[in-house]
């Protein structure tokens, strides 16, 4: 992994809104297992975003996440996760 990507992904996992995350798994594995979460789940694999992050390509990372996130389902699913950070 390149070493911007260990410290983007440092800067990420401590980021205030995702420590306020970190005692709500069960909220979101029930996210993650709901329709919406499995349909996003599944643009994410088609556009091979585990590859892509392990071999330190956020820029593909990212697009896919954008593209995504920028469905009806992932429009929902990002709405849910907003709502638990707050």
């Amino acid at each position: 992994m390149p070493e911007n990507a260990k410290i983007d992904a440092d800067m990420l996992l401590n980021a205030p809104e995702i420590q306020r995350l970190a005692g709500r798994r069960a909220e979101i594995e029930r996210l993650a297992d709901s329709e919406d979460g499995k349909r996003v789940r599944a643009l994410l694999a088609g556009a091979d975003v585990e590859n892509a992050a392990r071999s330190g390509d956020l820029s593909s990372v990212a697009s896919a996440v954008r593209a995504a996130l920028s469905t009806e389902e992932g429009s929902r699913l990002a709405n849910r996760l907003r709502g638990l950070l707050k």
